[in-house]
């Protein structure tokens, strides 16, 4: 007989930006990533990155000795902003807004730069079947009590759900783990242009139930098992994709 490869042996690569598509509806998975749909272009596009790219620099000047100042946020908006679509009108607004959420960063949390261990460190993790993740923590610090958190941050234009992102740090946690062979012991989601931080503590079972999600999840995208929603719901509401698979209830006869 000839040798047949099994598709199980075979690593799948994921990163968690795909996988959240996959958890908010597996139909959107398959459109974006197997058939190559793309969302509309978003005037602000890019405004995200950009915050992401000037803490990225204020964290890795603070490792080195040099915290930044209020002062600073200016010049690094000036650096780092970039949207490739944007109006006048947007252009103006988002340059506002990045500079009062970096000065706001900046003035609530200078004391935390001081005790910074990583910044945008790659994680990779080898789960069951060949699933294997990879990600990129924004910052890993230390608290004023000697505890290791790990850090995510998001603005406006990030529409990723709390409870995702949340999903996303347990993930993070174990992968900190695997590359240092010490525990996390919190997980921190930062909202930039509110202020606001959610933190929770790592629990070792609740991280194991979600890599076993994630493996899960991994073996449906392996084996193309990627239906729609049985019914209209909150992940149709926010999808880009919805109007080629069901309409509104109410409003169309496929909802």
């Amino acid at each position: 007989m000839d040798p047949q490869e099994k598709v199980a042996d075979s690593p799948l690569p994921l990163t968690f930006s795909e996988l959240r598509y996959y958890f908010q509806c597996p139909y959107d998975f398959k459109l974006r990533f197997l058939y190559d749909f793309d969302a509309p272009v978003n005037r602000a596009l890019g405004f995200g990155k950009s915050l992401h790219d000037a803490l990225c620099q204020i964290h890795a000047e603070s490792i080195r000795g040099n915290v930044p100042t209020i002062a600073d946020a200016p010049k690094l908006v000036q650096d780092h902003l970039h949207l490739p679509f944007a109006n006048t009108q947007v252009l103006e607004n988002s340059v506002r807004g990045a500079e009062k959420a970096l000065r706001q960063y900046i003035e609530k949390h200078g004391d935390h730069l001081t005790r910074l261990e990583h910044a945008e460190k790659t994680v990779e993790l080898k789960l069951a079947d060949g699933i294997v993740v990879n990600g990129q923590i924004d910052l890993i610090r230390r608290t004023d009590t000697n505890e290791i958190a790990i850090v995510d941050f998001k603005s406006g234009e990030d529409t990723q759900p709390q409870e995702m992102t949340r999903l996303q740090l347990q993930v993070y946690a174990a992968g900190y783990q695997k590359a240092t062979g010490k525990d996390a012991d919190l997980v921190e989601i930062h909202n930039l242009e509110v202020g606001h931080i959610h933190r929770e503590e790592v629990k070792e079972a609740v991280v194991q139930q979600t890599l076993d999600r994630v493996v899960h999840a991994g073996k449906q995208i392996r084996d193309l098992n990627l239906p729609k929603h049985e019914k209209w719901c909150d992940a149709c509401s926010s999808c880009d994709m919805v109007g080629i698979c069901r309409t509104k209830p109410g409003v169309g006869a496929n909802s």
